[in-house]
């Protein structure tokens, strides 16, 4: 009887407790502002049916809220520090506790997925074709009362807080970041040296420079570099070490021109596409946005001829009005433990699945504690 019973428990227990994947790997991708209505539009314009685009068909969905600590409607930096830190915080501060006021105080200094993953021999990397001192991926390496600051966000990239900074740092803005880090009176190319990166101004340069060179810094003004490319070297770089690795990659996909952020939609799921399937046997791969907006497609007037095989004449029935919204963004992931990713959510849900997928969190407490069910 005791037998039996034990037997019971243990069956109970695993019943009760499911076990989910681990991965050695996590790959965040964001498409800024690329809500449900964006997609829909999206898969239209670039194929002509809806529900076409990959991301549309992986695995498991949820739709996470995109709310603040204090506003209804979210900014980059709010919702990025929630997938970046587990805590809402509120727009223009990333990963920083709410009390933090703008260019008057900081609030408390949330650790980032990207810090701990530094701290436990992971290789980590960021790629943005708005910025990479831009708030989307910032900050999960910087800490800052104040997003604008991209001199001072792109130092914590070099002197971080926590670890060693990101291994691979590949996007724009380098005319900003060097014009900003002068006025503090740093040497940008000095610092990046000192740093210990290789400083390139190309993807060009970086295709051509040896996997095995270890760290890596390419910033360019040119938003319209290979994105996809930009993916495979630094997933390339990142797959060196044993130990896993972290990397987030922001397409700006809210671009206030309607065909060019669908384009820059359909571009990302490409990228997308030939990443999970390269790597999904021992990987995570998410997808989501920082928020919505208005970018619809609308019309009663529409005929089924508007159905018609000319189908990127669908911009003609695009609605676009540029404001964020309030409303629910898809998360979507495949890969190892990617069955945790199901119903409404909290954005803040993100820093546990990154968690829970290297095992430094235990699966299933913080999920529910996140608002998450």
């Amino acid at each position: 009887m005791h037998t039996r019973a034990a037997v019971f428990v243990v069956l109970t227990s695993l019943c009760a407790s499911p076990i989910f994947g681990q991965a050695k790997n996590v790959i965040l991708f964001i498409g800024d502002g690329a809500g449900v209505s964006s997609l829909n539009a999206a898969s239209i314009y670039a194929h002509g049916e809806a529900r076409s685009l990959y991301i549309q068909n992986m695995p498991n969905l949820a739709l996470a809220d995109t709310s603040t600590a204090k506003e209804w409607v979210t900014d980059g930096a709010a919702c990025a520090s929630a997938w970046a830190t587990g805590h809402k915080g509120k727009n223009g501060v990333m990963s920083m506790s709410p009390d933090a006021e703008k260019d008057v105080k900081d609030g408390e200094i949330y650790k980032t997925a990207m810090e701990y993953a530094m701290e436990n021999g992971l290789s980590t990397g960021v790629i943005s074709n708005d910025g990479v001192a831009g708030a989307a991926v910032s900050s999960f390496y910087a800490h800052s009362n104040n997003r604008g600051k991209a001199g001072e966000i792109f130092e914590q990239a070099l002197n971080p807080k926590f670890g060693k900074g990101p291994d691979v740092i590949i996007g724009t803005g380098r005319k900003q970041i060097s014009a900003q880090t002068l006025k503090l009176g740093r040497d940008l190319g000095a610092d990046i040296k000192t740093a210990g990166y290789a400083y390139l101004d190309s993807m060009t340069g970086l295709a051509q420079l040896d996997k095995q060179s270890g760290r890596v810094i390419m910033l360019t003004d040119d938003d319209q570099f290979d994105f996809a490319e930009a993916v495979q070297q630094a997933v390339g770089r990142l797959s060196q070490n044993p130990k896993g690795f972290l990397l987030v990659a922001h397409s700006d996909c809210h671009t206030g021109k309607t065909r060019t952020s669908l384009q820059r939609l359909a571009d990302l799921d490409k990228a997308i596409a030939a990443t999970t399937e390269q790597v999904k046997a021992n990987t995570l791969v998410l997808f989501t946005a920082d928020h919505s907006y208005d970018l619809r497609i609308k019309g009663e007037k529409l005929t089924e001829t508007a159905k018609a095989s000319d189908y990127k004449n669908i911009l003609s029935a695009v609605s676009l009005e540029d404001e964020h919204t309030a409303e629910e963004v898809p998360l979507l992931a495949a890969g190892p433990g990617a069955e945790r990713v199901h119903g409404y959510v909290s954005n803040t849900i993100v820093f546990h699945l990154i968690m829970q997928s290297f095992g430094w969190e235990k699966t299933g407490d913080s999920l529910s504690s996140s608002g998450s069910f």
